[in-house]
């Protein structure tokens, strides 16, 4: 046990990686692909059995226009090396691509303060619509991935003097604009000039800004060169549009508040905790004369408030499209267990008191849907054995809490941890199911796959 924890320790970023993959691994477990997300099968079962192309290929042997080929030729290599298509070897990607971005979290927090990073990490598993996203299979996982990545590059790079990592950043632009088209893109962009903007370092955002936009170009040419190789000019106007403008001026009602009503809701608490970090530093984060941290806290700010913005600007929206501020509000969050100003005093008693409640809460649900079915006209399919297991382990788990770790010094790290683990246990057996077997219901083409590679 010792040697476990000293591995743990020593290596923290491998250790989050492995633990996360394992867990978002797991939160996978369904019989079927439901919704949008069934064309994804159907672009893999297609490369598996015909080879590459460059463009996905639907089950009516049409290219498809509103993605690029990147994802589906990941989903590919996981399935080939067991000859089909599984929900495992779908959802591995985005699983990959969620554990990375908790270890850029947690490598973005920890340039300040371990605990930092920490904390922001287990934050951003508390956040339910980042665990959809990785769920639901959303491309818009890469863009989250890239917008991470990209800041800690070019924001270690600047407190390391490390400029060569600006190159970095670059590729991680071109990777994003690969796996999401020019959105993939334009989101870590904006987040990557925002802090150069604010950082004042004039020269490097006037040679990003250039670069950037000469890789938007190429990205675009590229895209089109593909398409009309693919399927002729009308099938490059299509993918232009799709990719392009018609994300900007669709059919869907502009509904420009979404994102700072019912779009922001479904980050839970986290997103209300980062919102909480800000309004009770804006003094200091409006100041002349910053700290580090306030430093981090003005950028994280910049880059949560830029995406939302940027994001309202098409009329389609939907809530997995901003998913990309998580790592920002998670970051934003966890700052209230790293300052021990009484000013954060009641906002850390009170998320350490849900944590706590949390298993209480997810039994009671389950017996509020059970009492519910019985008078509905289509009852709610939980797992109920599941949900009231995980209750009886976890209270076992906190009665030695209590026990031996009630004036531990990481107590808070400690039961933030326990937190995480009822909700995600909460999700695995209570929402997850429910919202399956809902979706699954209307389905006209539900995809029934193994969940297993082999």
């Amino acid at each position: 046990m010792n040697t476990l924890t000293r591995q743990v320790v020593q290596r923290p970023c491998l250790s989050i990686f492995l633990i996360a993959l394992m867990l978002f691994m797991g939160l996978q477990y369904k019989p079927a692909i439901l919704n949008y997300t069934t064309r994804f099968v159907d672009f893999a079962n297609y490369m598996l059995y015909h080879g590459m192309t460059l463009f996905p290929i639907a089950d009516d042997l049409k290219p498809y226009p509103d993605y690029t080929i990147a994802n589906t030729f990941l989903v590919y290599l996981a399935s080939l090396p067991f000859g089909r298509v599984s929900i495992l070897s779908m959802g591995l990607p985005y699983c990959i691509s969620a554990a990375l971005i908790l270890v850029f979290i947690y490598k973005l927090g920890a340039l300040h303060d371990k605990k930092w990073g920490l904390y922001a990490a287990l934050l951003a598993l508390l956040t339910w619509g980042f665990l959809d996203a990785v769920n639901s299979l959303a491309l818009d996982v890469y863009p989250a991935l890239f917008s991470v990545m990209c800041f800690y590059l070019a924001y270690s790079g600047t407190l390391k003097q490390q400029r060569w990592r600006l190159v970095l950043v670059f590729v991680g632009l071109a990777l994003g604009f690969m796996f999401r088209g020019p959105i993939g893109l334009i989101g870590p962009a904006v987040v990557v000039g925002g802090y150069y903007l604010l950082s004042r370092q004039w020269r490097t955002l006037v040679l990003f800004s250039l670069i950037s936009g000469l890789l938007f170009i190429a990205g675009v040419a590229l895209l089109a060169w593909a398409a009309h190789v693919q399927g002729g000019p009308a099938f490059m106007h299509e993918v232009l549009m799709m990719q392009g403008l018609d994300r900007v001026a669709s059919n869907h009602k502009p509904r420009y508040y979404f994102y700072f009503t019912g779009g922001l809701i479904t980050y839970g608490i986290t997103v209300f905790f980062a919102l909480n970090v800000i309004f009770r530093k804006c003094r200091s984060l409006c100041s002349t004369k910053r700290t580090l941290d306030c430093d981090l806290l003005l950028y994280l700010t910049v880059w949560f408030l830029a995406l939302i913005l940027l994001f309202t600007i098409p009329n389609s929206k939907k809530a997995r499209y901003i998913v990309s501020i998580t790592p920002a509000i998670a970051l934003l969050a966890a700052y209230i267990f790293v300052d021990k100003n009484p000013l954060f005093a009641t906002a850390r008693n009170w998320l350490l008191g849900l944590c706590l409640k949390l298993p209480a809460v997810g039994a009671g649900l389950a017996l509020a849907v059970w009492v519910y079915n019985f008078y509905a006209a289509t009852p709610l399919q939980p797992n109920f054995l599941g949900v009231f297991a995980s209750f009886v382990v976890l209270t076992v788990v906190r009665y030695f809490m209590d026990r031996n770790y009630y004036v531990h010094p990481h107590r808070e790290l400690i039961v933030l941890a326990f937190g995480v683990a009822a909700f995600l246990a909460l999700d695995a057996f209570f929402f997850n199911p429910i919202t399956f077997h809902l979706e699954l219901a209307i389905e006209p083409t539900p995809k029934f796959l193994p969940y297993w590679f082999w």
